[in-house]
């Protein structure tokens, strides 16, 4: 019983690990996201000249 429940320790500290690992790679991802959006041209729009009458 004593092994399980060392096992079941170690499972845990490896979830928490992967848990850290993921929102570490959500943050990095956020940071690429937010500097390709603030290194991007802004979108022009092209608004047609009224005719002439």
């Amino acid at each position: 019983m004593r092994t399980i429940e060392k096992e079941v320790l170690r499972m845990e500290l490896q979830i928490g690990q992967l848990i850290n690992i993921i929102a570490n790679l959500n943050e990095r991802i956020g940071h690429l996201e937010d500097e390709r959006r603030k290194n991007r041209p802004a979108t022009v729009h092209k608004i047609p000249l009224a005719r002439r009458q």
